[in-house]
């Protein structure tokens, strides 16, 4: 089946402003706010005692927590983003229809199998892609375009990390052109939607870092909502199954 770019971007943005797309998007929010927050709590920490004022400022905005805290909470809030991302998997890839409901049954549904196939699949990519594309370009732009679908197999079709790489590639196999199109297209955006944040940073840090993180998640639910619906256009087989009486996907 070929992929249609026109149909991805305009039902895949309309998946993101349902009740599913913004509920995720907060999620997402949160989970960047805490994060850079705990990273910038840990430099701030570690600055010597006669830094400046301004130099401490330039950070950007931290916690008043010790260092080890802030360690503490840094990991859990990409645990949570991990999280954050698998559910956005089951709930963007629904019928247009059911994106006004979140049934607890199809969130939950063997969540923590999924949630360590999706750390497994995450981590993998973390290394493969920047190896391949710090080396050879090209061969790293094949492998983010042949893995973009790996944890929505795992978050539908109930794939260990494995087979949700293999059935990625599956996926991938007769439109990588046309998803390395419109992954371009989404980079292009974020760019471009990166420079209001950038240009508050210039004036002031702490709410440059906040306005490039509200631009951040909006991009990134925005991008998930039409790898969503790419998705659902190029797959066929079977769903996961909630544990009882949700909505399947």
């Amino acid at each position: 089946m070929s992929l249609s770019i026109g149909q991805a971007l305009g039902r895949g943005t309309r998946r993101t402003l349902s009740v599913s797309g913004v509920v995720l998007f907060v999620a997402i929010l949160v989970y960047q706010i805490v994060l850079v927050g705990t990273v910038n709590t840990v430099i701030v920490n570690s600055l010597p005692p006669n830094v400046s004022t301004a130099d401490v400022g330039s950070v950007g905005f931290s916690f008043p927590i010790p260092t080890g805290v802030a360690a503490v909470v840094g990991i859990g809030s990409i645990l949570f983003g991990t999280a954050a991302f698998l559910v956005a998997t089951r709930l963007l890839s629904r019928d247009l229809s059911a994106l006004g409901s979140i049934p607890p049954s199809l969130l939950g549904y063997r969540f923590v199998r999924a949630f360590l196939s999706t750390l497994v699949v995450s981590l993998v990519l973390a290394v493969v892609i920047p190896i391949g594309l710090v080396f050879l370009l090209v061969p790293g732009l094949f492998l983010a375009v042949s893995f973009q679908f790996a944890i929505f197999a795992v978050g539908v079709e109930d794939c260990g990390p494995v087979a949700a790489l293999r059935r990625s590639w599956e996926l991938a196999t007769g439109n990588r052109w046309r998803l390395f199109g419109l992954l371009a297209l989404i980079t292009v955006v974020a760019v471009v939607a990166s420079i209001p944040g950038t240009a508050v940073s210039l004036v002031d840090p702490t709410a440059g870092q906040l306005v490039s993180l509200f631009v951040n998640s909006v991009v990134a639910i925005v991008m998930y909502g039409i790898i969503a619906d790419a998705f659902v256009q190029l797959r066929e087989g079977p769903t996961v199954e909630p544990v009882s009486g949700g909505a399947a996907i």
